[in-house]
């Protein structure tokens, strides 16, 4: 994970035996900012949050998502981290553009939002009928999206989830994308040229770009083996999808409208190759 503040720093999370913590590093000099030895955050479970905390859901040292925690690190000062307690484990979190605003989505398949302000849980809902797997706000964010270990991507409005009014009802869904055949692996929301736009990837092997506010598939990129997290360049031009065998396909991202929604672009992606490993965001 990397961001950009008052100067650019670069965030590695601790590998799979939980030993290493995470530590964040300034890109221009390579000089250490800080260690912290004690957070192991699951997949999509580590955010900056107004690039001045850290927030990571929590995992145990075996490897299971321990009793609902979720840790915010002050970036710039040395002292124990706010700790909040959910009824349940959470794996991936996600916050708003604006920071006011934290989710997490839970094995079961609920969903929660947070005010970061004071920490207030805003709503609990069942989201999805399996594991959350990703959660993503849209550019502006008026949406949330969710992905699913079924495949399932579902789009929320959140006017829906924050009316208080509604707080003891089932949130207004306002699309659900099913194209998908294996889990959700990766959400990505970007501005697109005259609506909002989606790219998602899944272990069943492909990308998708879809139009958020219509819900429709623009493309869809086929790769050889599963896809276990994308991410796109500064200039959103470019994609860069890693793979379960460790390979890294960058290819161009092309969000126009095609007549044939399920037509594969001719250019073949860029392979990079020495990773031995699955990649994980």
């Amino acid at each position: 994970m990397d961001w950009s503040g008052g100067r650019e720093a670069l965030v590695v999370c601790s590998d799979r035996s939980m030993s290493v913590g995470i530590t964040v590093w300034d890109m221009v000099s390579g000089d250490q900012l800080l260690h912290i030895p004690t957070c192991a955050a699951s997949p999509h479970g580590l955010l900056c949050l107004r690039e001045q905390f850290l927030v990571a859901s929590q995992i145990h040292r075996h490897g299971s998502l321990g009793g609902g925690a979720i840790f915010i690190w002050p970036l710039n000062k040395p002292q124990s981290p706010l700790r909040n307690y959910p009824m349940e484990a959470i794996g991936p979190v996600s916050c708003s553009k604006d920071g006011v605003y934290i989710v997490g989505g839970a094995p079961s398949g609920n969903a929660y939002i947070w005010e970061v302000a004071d920490g207030r849980l805003l709503k609990t809902w069942r989201a999805h009928h399996k594991s959350l797997t990703s959660m993503v706000f849209s550019d502006d964010d008026s949406l949330l999206i969710s992905g699913s270990d079924d495949g399932m991507i579902r789009v929320w409005s959140m006017i829906s989830l924050l009316d208080i009014a509604d707080c003891g009802r089932f949130p207004s869904l306002f699309h659900s994308l099913l194209e998908h055949t294996s889990s959700i692996t990766g959400l990505l929301s970007i501005s697109g040229s005259s609506s909002p736009v989606l790219v998602s990837s899944s272990l069943d092997g492909t990308c998708k770009v879809w139009d958020l506010i219509r819900g429709r598939l623009l493309r869809t990129r086929v790769f050889p083996t599963a896809i276990t997290a994308i991410v796109l360049d500064p200039g959103e031009q470019l994609l860069f999808s890693g793979s379960a065998d460790g390979r890294i396909f960058v290819s161009m991202l092309d969000t126009g409208l095609v007549v044939d929604p399920f037509k594969v672009p001719e250019d073949r992606p860029i392979v990079l190759n020495g990773h031995k490993y699955c990649m994980v965001v």
